[in-house]
């Protein structure tokens, strides 16, 4: 009997601590988040594997193509070079040259016309 009054003078006598009122709300919020985290780490371990195994695959594919058509391949590549015009010629570049300028001018169009939509845009009177 003497120690257990012993023992409760001395639990008596050691401060409480209590748990903040909140402690099991921070608790869970810090599980989900450590959840998340290594939910997000999966995922981003899967994906780099699955884009491995994809490159892979395509590799595989391009090896077994070659090993199996590489004659035939060649020869068709040699036919198509054929009927491409010579580098000399000025007609080669041509289209390119034409389907760039054309985008240099529409990119200059539609950055005024935009560029003075935005700027009428805020100078309105329902913008304050």
């Amino acid at each position: 009997m003497t120690t257990d009054k012993g023992l409760r003078k001395a639990l008596a006598a050691t401060p409480r601590r209590q748990l903040p009122t909140n402690f099991s709300y921070r608790m869970l919020q810090r599980i989900e988040e450590e959840q998340r985290r290594r939910e997000a780490l999966q995922e981003r371990r899967l994906f780099i594997a699955m884009l491995l195994t994809c490159c892979l695959m395509l590799g595989g594919l391009i090896f077994a193509g070659c090993w199996f058509y590489g004659d035939l391949l060649r020869r068709g590549l040699e036919a198509c070079l054929e009927w491409l015009p010579d580098k000399e010629s000025g007609f080669f570049a041509l289209p390119s040259l034409v389907a760039l300028s054309l985008l240099w001018f529409f990119n200059r169009w539609l950055k005024n016309v935009f560029g003075r939509a935005s700027t009428t845009r805020t100078d309105s009177p329902n913008h304050e």
